[in-house]
């Protein structure tokens, strides 16, 4: 179970994310996780399927912090939600 299903963690977890990447230091870390996530490459790699998949589990881990600090928190609840109740069969 994730505590992205609860507002109130939600929303200082959009806080505390603020606070560390919004600042100066913090986009020269986004850009760094940029670089090392290949956030702007192909993650295709077609002579091996599992490096295909690595590389979408790094940039899944960027596109998760990118779309938190975006969207709302209500937004982000209602997609936990929905993804706690696809794992679920509902």
């Amino acid at each position: 179970m994730t505590k992205l299903t609860d507002r109130e963690y939600v929303v200082g977890l959009k806080s505390n994310l603020r606070a560390t990447l919004e600042g100066p230091a913090g986009k020269e870390v986004m850009d760094f996780l940029e670089q090392a996530c290949g956030w702007y490459e192909s993650i295709f790699d077609p002579t091996n399927r599992d490096l295909t998949l690595i590389n979408a589990g790094r940039r899944q881990v960027l596109a998760t912090l990118k779309t938190l600090i975006k969207l709302d928190a209500d937004q982000i609840v209602y997609m936990a939600k929905q993804k706690e109740g696809e794992g679920h069969g509902m």
